[in-house]
Formats: C-alpha cells, structure tokens, sequence
C-alpha cells in the first residue's frame, strides 16, 4: 500500500513538473528560443510546448540557454545528446538571425568582419568572430564578451534611437530608462521591472520600437527665432 501511494506521489509530482515546464521557466540567459519548431522532432511549436532552460550540462556553454520542444520527450533526448541537435538547432538560429550589429570581431576589434567571418551561437545569440581562434577566446569567457557586444550594439544603435515610450508599459523614458538588447536590436524600457516582458517577445517589443515615430521639435522656440 505505502509503495503504491509513494508512487501515486511520484507521477503527480512528475506530472506537476512538466506542466511547470510547459508553461515556462522564468528565467534564462541571452536570448529567448527564436524558432517555431522543436529542435529534436522537428515538429511546429504549439502553445502548450515544453520550454526549458538548461542546466547542469556537460557542456557548460549551454547553461541557461532557453529550448523550446513539443514534448517532454524531445527535452529528456535533447539534454541526453545535446551534441546530436546542437549543431543542426544553431544552424537554424544563424539563418533566422537578423542582420548581425556589428562590423567588426568581437575579440580582435580592430579586424572587419568579411564574408569568411566565423559565428558561434551562445544562449540562442549569434556572435561573429574573425577566426576560429577568437571563438576559443570567447569561449573562455562568453559572458565578458556577451556584455562587450551589447555596450556595442547600445553605443552604435542609441544615437539613432526613435521610440520614446517603453514598448511594454506605454510610459514616457525618462533618466532611469534601461537599454536592452534582443535580436540585434536596443530596445529602451521604462524600468527594469519591463525587461524580461520584451525578453520574453523580442519580435513584438522590437515591432514596436520600430514603429515608433521621433518626438516633434519644440514647436514654440522655432516660432520665436521668426
């Protein structure tokens, strides 16, 4: 009787787990997952995918990457052999990318990137390097790099910059603004309590921003100097 309920408990709690999992983990580094099918089947995400964010893996590279799967079969055979869906799941990361920001190495800034520019993804985002060499480098310390590529991506992308509301809570930006970067693009919030919002829907918040329009010139100071 005590071995049945103990099992009863382990399904249910098993169960309790994937429907955790299905609805999302909170937290995951880089980017958000950016294809709309499973990595190991194949198959179109629905909105009932099983998202995860790995953890504890061999190679420590995929540490807080967030991969989205149609079943909680596909995540146990994907953290089983990641090596075995890695490769094919990075190529279609690639392919989706948006233009890459940048026109140099991320390493070696003084060397242009060219057409034989080698990429690497990490945590869903594309980098560009130009050797494989620098991709070692990078390897050594991604997240020193990851966030040298951002301050990049702001300082280039700000100067032009439009929108001058958060995409997600509507507000003005005001001095406490917060500068995001998702799929190669800045996007500004209003606070820090809006950035996991356009982490979470990079393509909405990104949509957004690109409609936006530039705030009108002081209408009142250009009359005066008639």
């Amino acid at each position: 009787m005590r071995t049945r309920l103990a099992l009863a408990f382990a399904a249910l709690a098993t169960s309790a787990g994937l429907a955790m999992t299905a609805a999302g983990p909170a937290t995951f580094s880089g980017e958000a997952y950016p294809l709309d099918t499973c990595p190991v089947s194949g198959e179109k995400l629905g909105k009932d995918a099983t998202v995860v964010v790995l953890e504890g893996m061999k190679d420590k590279t995929l540490d807080g990457t967030q991969v989205k799967f149609c079943c909680g079969k596909c995540a146990a055979s994907f953290k089983a052999e990641p090596e075995k869906y890695r490769p094919a799941m990075n190529d279609a990361i690639v392919k989706a990318s948006p233009a890459y920001p940048l026109k140099t190495c991320l390493v070696m800034h003084d060397d242009a990137l060219d057409a034989d520019a080698k990429t690497f993804v990490w945590q869903n985002r594309v980098y560009k390097f130009c050797c494989g060499k620098c991709i070692n480098k990078f390897k050594n310390d991604p997240a020193k790099f990851a966030a040298d590529y951002e301050k990049q991506v702001v300082a280039t992308q700000k100067t032009s910059y439009k929108a001058t509301t958060c995409p997600i809570s509507g507000k003005p930006l005001g001095d406490g603004a917060v500068d995001v970067v998702v799929n190669c693009s800045l996007v500004r919030t209003c606070c820090p309590g809006c950035v996991d919002a356009v982490k979470a829907d990079p393509k909405a918040a990104i949509t957004k921003v690109s409609g936006a329009v530039a705030a009108p010139a002081d209408t009142k100071s250009a009359d005066s100097k008639k």
